[in-house]
């Protein structure tokens, strides 16, 4: 996938900003007083014109390319029955926390089931998540994994999106 638009619009201004620069630079480097004064002196009550150096420009801060990021998340498997737990498998680019929220498309928007925080020693984690919701088993149906790293600054990783469907009990 290619940068967010921002990140790109950051990145051309600074490499605008650096080459504008560098194409100016030989230029005031000759207009100086190379040479001695003026053959004709100027009356004495207009000064020469001058002007003053430009502000050095300094990039835009860039966020680094290892921000915390998911890297791979899978759900196995994705459709369960009712009072099961699905096996969440994570691979991260390094070690952080995760926050992993489960939510419930209902008619009028989506209800949030469950969230957990766990922390991510190493560069993958598999857990299980939860069955239940408020003392219940899940209701069958379909549920939004919604998975973001974050480190100790607090930066977030953008929030990956996974699909769980709960079917309805077996028949006993």
């Amino acid at each position: 996938m290619g940068q967010s638009i921002p990140y790109r619009l950051s990145v051309a201004l600074a490499a605008g900003a650096a080459a504008s620069a560098l194409a100016a630079a030989p230029a005031l480097a000759t207009e100086g007083p190379a040479a001695g004064p003026p053959a004709a002196a100027l009356p004495t009550d207009v000064a020469p014109v001058t002007f003053a150096p430009l502000p050095s420009v300094a990039p835009p801060t860039v966020r680094s390319r290892n921000a915390r990021v998911v890297r791979r998340a899978r759900l196995t498997p994705r459709r369960v029955r009712r009072g099961r737990k699905p096996l969440l498998k994570v691979s991260l680019t390094t070690p952080s926390r995760l926050r992993i929220v489960i939510s419930r498309s209902t008619g009028r928007g989506r209800s949030r089931a469950a969230a957990l925080s766990v922390p991510a020693r190493g560069r993958t984690i598999s857990l299980r998540l939860p069955a239940r919701s408020k003392g219940h088993d899940l209701r069958p149906g379909r549920y939004r994994v919604s998975i973001v790293a974050i480190d100790a600054q607090g930066t977030r990783s953008r929030q990956v999106r996974r699909t769980l469907i709960v079917r309805r009990a077996a028949r006993r």
